[in-house]
């Protein structure tokens, strides 16, 4: 296994049942949702949670979690825009 990586959360993103999130630096995966799929009771807003655009989001395995990150504050050492940029291409 890799360890925890921290990403950029870009843009949520929908066609059709289709409900994705990107890193916006990397293009990895954050969220990817069908609503087809999403089971919701009736009268409750059936949009699942994401991610708010610019936020830092540290991903480890099928953990992920919201890391708190101040505007000025250095890039995390785990973070996918410190990798070389041919890794994330």
């Amino acid at each position: 296994m890799a360890g925890a990586i921290t990403h950029i959360a870009g843009a949520q993103v929908r066609v059709g049942s289709g409900l994705r999130q990107r890193c916006s630096w990397c293009g990895a995966m954050l969220c990817d949702y069908d609503l087809e799929r999403i089971a919701v009771p009736v009268g409750q807003d059936p949009t699942p949670a994401m991610w708010e655009t610019g936020r830092l989001v540290t991903v480890d395995g099928s953990a992920s979690w919201l890391l708190e990150h101040e505007d000025g504050d250095e890039i995390p050492a785990d973070a996918c825009a410190r990798l070389d940029d041919a890794v994330t291409v």
